[in-house]
């Protein structure tokens, strides 16, 4: 008797532990997903244990279709991945005390990863000291953090996902000299000064030009539209004679086409980013073409990231995004693609 009573008591605890087993649920698979979007040596801890994961997310600013697209992007491939993104953002590109407000509210909050795009290199170290001293993996997005001020400050590096914009700005140069025959005076508007990308997106465009064209004007415009409509009017004032106008982002190009078309000056313009705005101009016979980013594989490159090195993976120090020339002949095969990311 007293085995038959063992033997009951034995099968309704296994009931009972097969039961509450069957209503347990994770947030995230026991298997940490691998980021193969990131690199082919991206590598995963694939016995690291469930966990409910937040990632902070902070592009430049919200006021640019281009961050707003790289963001949707991150939120879609969060969502698949089944973790939380919290997005944060400054007022303007060149908010970078409010950028350095948010990341370390976020450290605080305990996020266990933070994508960024930087306002600013200098301003972030006091920032990437506290992520990396509370274990917080940061992954630097698009626009990239000074690697010699990192390492200057004794801090690891940052892994970087974006586009290699020395040879994206490139591609716009060599369309240049296609558009021009290789004659003419140009100028260049730069993004904001100190930033790499600015720099890249000069000298890659600069770089294919020398000896070719004339550059007799460059002027830095922020990667603000009004900024880049009052600085190409000084410079068509004062260079009544250019041809063309390349700037280093596309809410600066259409502000020069705009000072261009008041100025009734025919003047080429070729931009940078792919936004909508341009991407209509470029429809409408406005601006010459712009280059393409993909910010949202930036986006989605970014959460993969975050959640590898949550999980005890590793990355490469820099993962380069792919750039594409746009004009008129290709733009609304491009304009369909940015459409699911609305």
């Amino acid at each position: 008797m007293k085995n038959i009573v063992k033997i009951f008591a034995f099968v309704v605890v296994v009931t009972m532990v097969f039961a509450i087993a069957g209503c347990a649920t994770a947030p995230v698979a026991t298997e940490a997903p691998a980021a193969a979007a990131v690199a082919t040596d991206a590598s995963v801890a694939t016995d690291a244990p469930a966990k409910e994961i937040t990632i902070g997310f902070i592009p430049m600013t919200l006021e640019n279709e281009y961050f707003i697209t790289m963001v949707n992007a991150a939120k879609q491939e969060a969502e698949k991945m089944g973790v939380t993104l919290i997005v944060q953002a400054g007022t303007s590109h060149g908010s970078a005390e409010e950028q350095l407000q948010i990341i370390e509210t976020m450290i605080t909050n305990k996020v266990d990863a933070i994508c960024i795009v930087p306002s600013s290199s200098e301003s972030l170290m006091p920032a990437l000291k506290m992520a990396e001293e509370a274990g917080i993996p940061v992954i630097n997005l698009d626009t990239k953090i000074d690697a010699d001020l990192v390492a200057s400050n004794g801090l690891k590096v940052v892994p970087f996902i974006g586009t290699n914009n020395y040879d994206g700005a490139k591609i716009a140069g060599e369309y240049a000299l296609t558009l021009t025959g290789g004659a003419g005076k140009v100028a260049i508007l730069t993004g904001i000064a100190g930033q790499q990308n600015a720099a890249d997106r000069r000298n890659g465009f600069f770089d294919a030009i020398d000896g070719k064209l004339e550059v007799v004007a460059e002027q830095s415009a922020d990667w603000e539209v009004e900024k880049g409509y009052n600085a190409a009017q000084n410079i068509i004032t004062a260079n009544p004679e250019i041809v063309m106008i390349f700037a280093g982002n596309d809410n600066m190009a259409l502000g020069a086409y705009r000072a261009a078309k008041e100025a009734g000056k025919e003047i080429t313009v070729i931009g940078y980013d792919a936004v909508s705005d341009a991407l209509t101009s470029i429809q409408n016979g406005e601006m010459s073409a712009t280059i393409a980013q993909f910010p949202a594989e930036m986006g989605i490159q970014g959460v993969d990231a975050a959640i590898a090195l949550i999980n005890g993976g590793t990355m490469p120090d820099e993962t380069f995004t792919k750039t594409e020339l746009i004009t008129i002949d290709n733009v609304a095969d491009f304009v369909t693609y940015l459409a699911q990311f609305k």
